[in-house]
């Protein structure tokens, strides 16, 4: 029988047996571990292989939503055994800006022969009315031996903000990237062609309405591998 953790934030759903004995692998103490963000994907490209995301509290302030964090990444059989275990670096802090939500990406990433990437997305909203921002940005990774191998750190794909009077006038920018695989190489990894797509907007108050002006532009930029890493 099957039971899910739910009530996470964006319905993320994690098996509760399998995260149980990560935890208790992992020996993590459970008053650090925010639940909400925990998260898990099945492995496309791999039988009996599970993804799962356990974000652990390096720091807690006195507000709730101010905090840092560092992912423990992990590939797991379907009970929960670690195959592969990896503790990013990389600190998620939320304050003014608040963590949203973390996420699996198990998009085609072949970066290499026989080397199949995943990312895991991370996205962040302020709390300011009147300069409204959010971002999302995606890091890959793939099995090496034991543990994991980080190729693509903290890339933005997607980012708007503005400044506006909270009732009409102002201005907003929004860009938003994909990915896409391309068929060049560099060191033997696949080249990664950035895709951004930019649209402007110009809010103003006339004749008791509410006028917008939208431009949009189109930009492309390459990802080559060097140093062990996309950049």
């Amino acid at each position: 029988m099957t039971f899910l953790l739910t009530g996470f934030l964006y319905g993320q759903e994690i098996n509760t047996a399998r995260f149980e004995n990560v935890v208790k692998s992992l020996k993590i103490d459970r008053s650090k571990i925010k639940e909400e963000f925990c998260t898990e994907k099945k492995m496309p490209n791999a039988e009996n292989s599970y993804i799962i995301v356990i974000p652990v509290i390096i720091e807690q302030f006195e507000e709730d939503y101010i905090f840092k964090l560092q992912n423990y990444i992990l590939i797991t059989d379907e009970k929960g055994m670690i195959k592969n275990k990896y503790l990013d670096p990389a600190e998620l802090t939320s304050d003014a800006v608040m963590l949203m939500g973390i996420g699996i990406d198990t998009g085609l990433y072949t970066i290499s022969n026989g080397i199949r990437a995943f990312g895991v997305t991370v996205d962040f909203k302020g709390s300011s009315n009147p300069n409204p921002y959010s971002s999302g940005s995606i890091s890959l990774y793939y099995p090496e031996g034991k543990t994991l191998r980080k190729v693509l750190d903290q890339f933005e794909l997607n980012v708007s903000r503005g400044e506006w009077d909270t009732r009409c006038e102002g201005e907003f920018e929004d860009n938003h990237s994909y990915i896409i695989v391309d068929r060049t190489k560099s060191h033997h990894f696949t080249d990664l062609k950035i895709k951004t797509v930019s649209v402007k907007s110009i809010n103003t108050f006339e004749n008791e309405e509410c006028h917008e002006k939208e431009t949009s532009k189109t930009t492309y930029r390459t990802l080559k591998f060097r140093n062990g890493k996309y950049q």
